[in-house]
C-alpha cells in the first residue's frame, strides 16, 4: 500500500515538474518572440521606411515603451496590443513572413490597379449611405475605435489621431470605404475597420451614425497662433469655395468638416495629399495646393483649426460621453 502511495506521490511530482517545463518553455518563447518584435519596432523607427509622420513616430515610440512595461508586469495582452498598433502606425508587417502584394511594375498597370481601388470604394461607399444607422449598434462598435479616438471622439491634441466628432456621417462612411477598400492608405486603421474587425456595410452606416452625435471639443490642437492674418487671407482665397465659411465642409458633398481640428493633424494630412500621399485626395485640391509654401501651409491650418462650430454642435466644458460610464478596457 506504502509502495502504491509512494509511486503515485512519485508521477505527481513528476507531473508538476514536466508542466512546470512546458510553461517555462511556453513564457520562454513568449519573451523571444516580444524582444524580436521590439527589435523590429526599434530598426523601423531608426529607418522609417515607409516615410511615416514624425507625429506617428513620436507616438510609436511612446507606445513602444508602453508595450515593454506591460509586458515587464505580465500583462501580456495588453502588451501585444500596444506593438500591434506599433506595427500598423509604422505600416511594417507584424509577421516577418507577411509581404505585401507586389506592386504593378508599369504606368499603365498602376493606373488599372488604383482605377480598381476606385471603383471598389465606390461601391463600398453605394451600398452603406443607403442604410439607415442603428445608433445603439454604432456605439458598440465605436467602443472598439475609443482607445485611440477617445470615448467623446475627441481624437489627441498632438494630432497623431484625428477628432471625428461631430463629423458629417456621409464622410465617415468614404473615408471608412476608401479605407477598407485600400483607397486610402492607412496602417494604423485598416486592421480595425476591417469587415472581419467590425462587419459589413451595416456596420460602417451605424458606426458612422454614431460618430455624428459626438459633440465637438473646441478645446483642440492649435498651431502658434502668430500668422493667423495671412492664414485667413489664404483660406479665403483658396479654400471657402469648398469647406464652407467656418470650414463646416459638406455632408451633402463628402467634404469634411475641418473647423475645430487638430493643428498638426491638419497640416501632416495638407503635406500628404499635396506630396500624393492620399490616394483619395480630390486631384483638383492637389493640383491647386502644390504652390504653398511651408509657411501658407502651416499659417491657413493655423486659421483653420481656431474655427468654431455652431454652439449647438459643441460639448460643453468638462463635458464625458455617459455611454462610456466604465472605463475602456485595455487603457
Amino acid at each position: 500500500m506504502q509502495i502504491k502511495r509512494a509511486r503515485r506521490h512519485g508521477s505527481v511530482i513528476a507531473t508538476a515538474v514536466v508542466m512546470g517545463l512546458i510553461v517555462f518553455v511556453s513564457t520562454e518563447a513568449l519573451a523571444e518572440e516580444f524582444r524580436e518584435s521590439l527589435t523590429r519596432i526599434d530598426q523601423a523607427l531608426k529607418a522609417n521606411p515607409n516615410h511615416v509622420s514624425r507625429l506617428a513616430l513620436v507616438a510609436c515610440r511612446d507606445r513602444r515603451q508602453r508595450a515593454a512595461e506591460l509586458f515587464n508586469s505580465r500583462q501580456t495582452e495588453r502588451a501585444q496590443r500596444s506593438l500591434k498598433f506599433c506595427f500598423n502606425l509604422l505600416g511594417i508587417p507584424a509577421e516577418i513572413a507577411q509581404q505585401k502584394p507586389t506592386p504593378p511594375e508599369t504606368e499603365e498597370q498602376r493606373a488599372a490597379a488604383a482605377e480598381a481601388l476606385r471603383a471598389r470604394a465606390a461601391r463600398d461607399f453605394d451600398r452603406a449611405v443607403t442604410l439607415n444607422a442603428n445608433v445603439e449598434r454604432g456605439l458598440e462598435i465605436y467602443r472598439g475605435c475609443a482607445a485611440c479616438h477617445t470615448p467623446e471622439g475627441w481624437g489627441m491634441r498632438s494630432g497623431i489621431v484625428p477628432q471625428l466628432a461631430g463629423q458629417h456621417r456621409r464622410v465617415v462612411i468614404k473615408q471608412l470605404a476608401d479605407i477598407r477598400a485600400g483607397n486610402r492608405e492607412n496602417g494604423a486603421m485598416a486592421p480595425y475597420s476591417s469587415v472581419e474587425a467590425i462587419g459589413g456595410a451595416q456596420a460602417v452606416a451605424d458606426v458612422a451614425g454614431y460618430i455624428d452625435t459626438l459633440e465637438i471639443s473646441v478645446e483642440n490642437g492649435k498651431g502658434p497662433g502668430d500668422d493667423l492674418a495671412l492664414g485667413e487671407e489664404l483660406y479665403r482665397k483658396n479654400c471657402k469655395h469648398c469647406h464652407g465659411e467656418r470650414g463646416e465642409g459638406s455632408n451633402d458633398e463628402q467634404i469634411p468638416r475641418i473647423q475645430a481640428q487638430h493643428y498638426d493633424y491638419l497640416v501632416n494630412q495638407f503635406e500628404l495629399i499635396r506630396n500624393g500621399g492620399r490616394r483619395n485626395a480630390d486631384p483638383e485640391m492637389m493640383e491647386q495646393i502644390q504652390r504653398f509654401e511651408r509657411r501658407e501651409i502651416r499659417a491657413i491650418m493655423d486659421f483653420v483649426a481656431r474655427l468654431e462650430p455652431p454652439e449647438a454642435l459643441q460639448a460643453p466644458p468638462d463635458w464625458r460621453n455617459p455611454d462610456f460610464a466604465q472605463p475602456i478596457v485595455g487603457r
